[in-house]
Parts: C-alpha cells; structure tokens; sequence
C-alpha cells in the first residue's frame, strides 16, 4: 500500500466513520456530538444526495509523499499533476428519504472520477440497466503506458463495435442481471455466507451500531468551535491506527453476515498507518452537514515542514440523474472474449496475420482445438494432466 494510498484510506475512512457514528448518536450527551448527529440526519432526509472527494494538493507535495514510501517507485511529475487534480464524486437518488431506503428504493447511482482536464471514468445505475464511459486516452497517459485509439484496434476483434465505442470514449451500456450471471459462471458468487446478501439485516446493523459506539465514544473527542464562513463547526479528533483497527475488530465478528466479510482487513494491513491523531472538521449548515476536511500532513513523510495536505469532503443535493441517450448495448460475452484477447496478445493492430501476437507466444492460424494445442510455439500441454486437474477442482 503507497504512502497516498495510505493517507487516503485512513482519512476517508475515519471522516466517513466520525460521522456515521455520530448520526447514530454514540455521543448524543455532548452538546457539540448531539449538533453533527442532527447534521447527518438531516442529510438522511433528503431523497437526492451527492459527495465529492477533493485531494487539495500540489504535484511537489504528492511526489514529496511518494517518496516517503521505500516500497514503491517516486511518482512521476506527469503522474502527480494528473493526481492532484483528481476528484471522486458519488450521487444517488432514491423514491423515499435515503435513511428508510433500501436498494429496491433507488431509482439511480452515478459514480464519477475526474482529473484535472476533465471527467476519466462514469458509471451510472437505472434500474437493471448500467451505463459507462472511459477516457482511455487520459488513463493511458496517467499510468504512462500508452493505449492505442479506437481506430488501431483490430478490425476482427471480438465485440469491436462496443469495444471501439468504449475507446472512443462513448457511452456504453450492459444489463446488471447479465452481469451478475457472467460472474457467477466465472465462480465470482462463491463464498462464504452472506455473500450474496446486498445489506446487512437490521439485528446486525443494531449490533454493530452499538459497538462502534463505544469504540468511539472512547477514542473520539468532539469539540464545537462555534460560526465562522456561514456555517457552524464540530471538530472530532481521534488516532487513525487506533480507529481503523478498532472499527474492523468490532466489524469481524460479524463477517458471515455482512458481504464480502472476509475480505475485512486486519491489524497487520494497517501496522504502516502512522497512529497520529487527525482532526476532522465538519462544516454545518442550515441544519446540514455541509463538509467534512482534515490536513492528511501528520500521516505523511516527506513534506515541507509548514506544509499541509487537505483533504475535503463535500455533500450537497443529488439533482435528477438521467440515461444517457446515445449509449451502445454491450454484450457481457463479447466483452469477455475482447478482454481475453486482449490479455493475452495484446491489442497492437498487427493481429490480422495472427490470432494472438506478441513477443513469446503466437498463435497461428492453422491451431483449431484442443487437439491442436501443442501447434502453439513454444507451449506444449499435456490434456490428460489438465482432465486431472479439473477433476480434483470439481
């Protein structure tokens, strides 16, 4: 985990955490506690609501905090302009308040990541039906490998009309029930129990809930610091490590019942995370929250001394979240086939000879099935050790 990534996990974690307690009234006896639990339930009245996620910060100062991680490569000044740019933002938008809703309740979700030349990533959901545009070519210039345009992808490549619309940066869309079943045949819905559960059952929600509350009425101080720039002030402070342990130690016993429980991670995962304590200041206004920022400088090596690090959290009114008119139908298995082939070759352009290039394995024309595997340069496969295997996994 990069020291950003770090930063990023413990503050986000923490502010989302502060606050969800305090909307349960874990600290409803103090007068500056019982002020931003009315703040969150105010924003649980609403039938619209939006987030975004602000990492206020400099080229200099990311490539500052990147190298502060032994383990992992300086960032480059192209990566960190990119970085400092970038913004999160969640909408939703339900048919009754967001506190009583449930996922049969929503009417729509979008999820958009956008850097500092313009949206990268948005996923939008109405209903069954799941909406999406990338703009490859901002990604490909973020991680520094380039991604070939629209036009340089293979004529004959499997679901090449979707394919192309998508590194075209057009809309796409895909049905979610066909999407659950893919992952399903791929063996994506095992597990554990609980797994297939979308919320967690309200005996559960009251156990957990009661847990935290003692958690942090333990380690959280509440302080009101009274008006300024239009709107009230409640700043809660606590040591990072010390939560985010806490809070997945008192969420494991829970994890058959809560999905994807176990992939919760442990003390180990955040033995890195300096266990500074940061302040968290939520903003309030006209009874609701507003704004939630912290300074992620105590959490990083490397700065300037003086320097800061912010971190800002903004919620506001959803707004109407619409389909887009233009997207493309994606079939989910010619999806799956254009990944596969990619993945496996490559998508320079020059497979028209071949059916898979690239350095060490090629693929030629001439291999039709299984009983021609072994045609493949450089690979020779052995069928009845592969029938073996299967057997054992069956």
């Amino acid at each position: 985990m990069t020291a950003i990534r770090k930063s990023l996990v413990a503050v986000g974690c923490t502010t989302a955490l502060v606050t969800g307690v305090a909307a349960c009234g874990a600290i409803e006896n103090i007068s500056a506690g019982k002020k931003l639990e009315n703040a969150a339930d105010k924003l649980g009245e609403r039938r619209s609501l939006s987030m975004e996620l602000d990492l206020d910060a400099t080229p200099e100062q990311l490539i500052a905090l990147s190298k502060s991680d032994s383990a992992a490569e300086p960032m480059t000044r192209e990566e960190a302009e990119a970085l400092a740019g970038m913004k999160v933002s969640v909408a939703v938008q339900a048919k009754k308040p967001l506190a009583e809703a449930k996922d049969k309740d929503l009417i729509a979700t979008r999820v958009k990541l956008s850097g500092p030349d313009g949206d990268l990533v948005e996923y939008r959901i109405m209903g069954e039906t799941a909406y999406m545009r990338v703009d490859m070519r901002a990604f490909g210039e973020l991680s520094g490998e380039p991604i070939p345009s629209a036009d340089e992808l293979p004529a004959d490549m499997p679901g090449g009309k979707v394919v192309r619309k998508l590194f075209d940066g057009g809309w796409v869309k895909l049905d979610t029930a066909e999407m659950d079943k893919a992952r399903e045949e791929m063996g994506a819905g095992a597990g554990k129990k609980g797994d297939g559960a979308s919320e967690v059952s309200p005996e559960t929600s009251r156990k957990i809930t009661k847990s935290l509350k003692k958690l942090f009425a333990r380690e959280v101080t509440l302080k009101d610091k009274g008006r300024r720039d239009g709107a009230d002030h409640v700043v809660a402070t606590g040591p990072v490590r010390t939560l985010l342990t806490g809070v997945f130690n008192e969420l494991r016993p829970f994890t058959d019942e809560i999905p994807g429980g176990e992939d919760l991670p442990t003390a180990k995962d955040f033995k890195d995370v300096p266990n500074e304590k940061i302040a968290v200041d939520f903003a309030i206004k006209n009874g609701a929250l507003a704004e939630a920022s912290a300074d992620l400088a105590p959490l990083a090596e490397g700065l300037k001394k003086g320097d800061k690090l912010p971190l800002k959290l903004t919620f506001g009114e959803g707004g109407k979240i619409t389909a887009p008119s233009d997207a493309t139908e994606l079939d989910i298995k010619e999806l799956m086939e254009a990944a596969g082939a990619m993945m496996l070759g490559g998508v320079d352009g020059a497979g028209a000879d071949d059916a898979v290039s690239g350095d060490d394995f090629i693929l030629d024309d001439d291999v039709r099935g299984p009983e021609d595997i072994n045609g493949i340069d450089g690979l020779k496969i052995d069928l009845d050790d592969l029938d073996k295997a299967d057997a054992r996994n069956r």
